[in-house]
C-alpha cells in the first residue's frame, strides 16, 4: 500500500482509500473503483432493458 498526497489538502493518504480522512475530499488515486457496484447495476439494468424491449417487439401488433 503506497501513500500519495491528497489533491486538495496535500496531506499523505493511502492510495486505496475512497476519500481523504483529513479533508473528506474524494481520492483520485484509488486502485479499486470509486463506485464498486456501478458496473453490476449497469449490467442488470441493460439486461432488463433488452428483455423489456424484446417483450414489446413480440407483443405489439405488426
Amino acid at each position: 500500500m503506497a501513500e500519495v498526497n491528497c489533491l486538495y489538502c496535500g496531506k499523505k493518504i493511502a492510495d486505496d482509500q475512497a476519500e481523504c480522512p483529513h479533508c473528506g475530499a474524494v481520492s483520485h488515486f484509488q486502485k479499486r473503483g470509486f463506485r464498486s457496484g456501478a458496473r453490476k447495476k449497469f449490467i442488470i439494468f441493460f439486461i432488463g432493458l433488452v428483455v423489456f424491449c424484446g417483450f414489446f417487439i413480440f407483443w405489439l401488433p405488426r
